[in-house]
C-alpha cells in the first residue's frame, strides 16, 4: 500500500513538474514575442507560494544597456495604492482611526466636511485631480518639486468644488490616495516612507523595496530600472523626465501615496504571501480590502476586484506613470500571482500582454 501511495505521489509530482516546465516555456515565448514588439521589463508567475517563472527582458537603462535581473526594482506607479491601503488598514486595526473617520478630523483645514477614509479608499470622494492643478502655472512653481503635503495645502487653499457628493459615485482618482498618504503621516507621526518601511517592508522581508521622496530618488540606485519613453522621431528610447510629454515628472515625481513604491518581482511575491497569510493585517480586514460595495462595484481598498468563471476572484491593479507600466494580478482561490513590470511604457502591457499571460495559466 505504501509503495502504491509513493508511486502515485511520484507520478503526480512528475506530471506537475512537466506542466510547470510547459508553462515556463510558454510564458518565456510569449514574453519574447512582446519584447520583439517593444516590451522592456520583468515577468513573474507563482502558484501555491512557489515561483514557477521569472523572466527579464531588456535593460535597466537604455543608455548603458545594463541588463535587467530578477532583483531589479521598478516603480509601481498606481500599483502602489495597495500599500497605502494596507497602511490605513493597519491604523484602523490599531483603533487610531476608523473607516468612518472624516478627513477634517485629521486635517482641520481640509475644506470638505463629509469625506471619510473609506470614501478615499474606494474612490468615492469627488476630489479634483491634483495632476491638473499642478500642471497649471497659476497654482505651482515648476522649479520646485511638489510633495503630498503640497497637494493637501493646494486643496485647502483653493477650496474647489467637488465633482460629486462624497459617497454617491465611484470615480477613480489619484488625489484621494495622496490625501491618504498624508493621513498616514499625521496619525502615525512618521513620514510615509518611514511608515511603509517599518510596518510593511521589514515585516514582509521586502528588503529591496523603496519609497520615492523629495530627498530620495530610487532611480539613482544601481539596480533600479530607470523609466523611459520611446521617441518616435529619433527612433530611440529616452529617459522619461526628458520627454516633453512627461515634463510633469520634474515637479511631481515626489508626490506619493497614489504612487511612489519601488519594488522587485521577488519582493512582490513576498508581498502577496504576507497578505495571503495575514502577516500585516487580519483575515477580516483582508476580506474587506478585497470586497466591493454598491457604489464601487469593482474596487476594494487599493485594488480592483473582478469575479471570473475560470479562476474566481481577481485582485488586480495596473499602473502607469512616468516611464512605468505595471500590472499585478492575484488569484486568491487558486493562489496564483502574475506580475508584469515595465520601465518603458510598453503600450500593449494592458489588455494584450496581460490577457495573453492570463490565458496561458488557464
Amino acid at each position: 500500500m505504501r509503495k502504491l501511495i509513493l508511486g502515485i505521489y511520484m507520478l503526480c509530482t512528475l506530471m506537475s513538474n512537466n506542466l510547470n516546465a510547459q508553462i515556463v516555456q510558454r510564458i518565456d515565448s510569449l514574453a519574447k514575442v512582446h519584447q520583439s514588439k517593444g516590451f522592456n521589463g520583468n515577468v513573474l508567475y507563482s502558484k501555491n507560494d512557489s515561483i514557477i517563472f521569472t523572466g527579464s527582458y531588456g535593460y535597466i537603462d537604455f543608455e548603458s544597456k545594463k541588463p535587467l535581473n530578477d532583483d531589479t526594482v521598478f516603480e509601481l506607479a498606481s500599483c502602489s495604492k495597495q500599500f497605502t491601503a494596507v497602511a490605513i488598514i493597519q491604523l484602523v486595526e490599531k483603533k487610531m482611526i476608523s473607516y468612518d473617520t472624516k478627513v477634517q478630523e485629521i486635517i482641520p483645514d481640509f475644506p470638505y466636511q463629509n469625506i471619510t477614509i473609506e470614501h478615499l479608499l474606494r474612490h468615492q470622494s469627488g476630489l479634483p485631480d491634483y495632476q491638473k492643478l499642478f500642471y497649471d502655472k497659476k497654482y505651482w512653481n515648476r522649479k520646485k518639486m511638489a510633495t503630498a503635503q503640497d497637494v493637501v495645502a493646494i486643496l485647502n487653499k483653493l477650496k474647489l468644488e467637488l465633482h460629486f457628493e462624497p459617497g454617491s459615485r465611484y470615480d477613480y482618482d489619484n488625489t484621494g490616495y495622496v490625501v491618504l498618504g498624508v493621513i498616514i503621516e499625521k496619525v502615525s507621526y512618521q513620514s510615509y516612507p518611514e511608515y511603509i518601511r517599518e510596518h510593511i517592508f521589514i515585516p514582509a522581508g521586502m528588503l529591496a523595496s523603496k519609497v520615492s521622496a523629495v530627498d530620495n530618488n530610487p532611480e539613482q540606485d544601481d539596480n533600479v530600472a530607470i523609466g523611459h519613453t520611446y521617441n518616435k522621431r529619433k527612433k530611440r528610447h529616452q529617459r522619461a523626465h526628458e520627454d516633453k510629454n512627461h515634463k510633469h515628472l520634474n515637479w511631481m515625481k515626489a508626490i506619493i501615496g497614489d504612487t511612489g513604491i519601488y519594488t522587485s518581482l521577488l519582493d512582490l511575491e513576498k508581498w502577496k504571501q504576507v497578505l495571503r497569510n495575514n502577516i500585516l493585517i487580519t483575515e477580516e480586514s483582508k476580506q474587506m480590502m478585497f470586497s466591493t460595495d454598491e457604489i464601487s462595484k469593482k474596487y476594494g481598498f487599493g485594488v480592483a476586484i473582478y469575479n471570473t468563471e475560470s479562476k474566481g476572484k481577481w485582485v488586480y491593479h495596473n499602473g502607469s506613470w512616468g516611464g512605468a507600466k505595471t500590472m499585478t494580478l492575484y488569484l486568491p482561490e487558486t493562489n496564483e500571482f502574475l506580475v508584469i513590470l515595465s520601465n518603458n511604457r510598453y503600450e500593449d502591457t494592458y489588455k494584450t500582454f496581460e490577457d495573453d499571460l492570463y490565458k496561458l495559466i488557464q
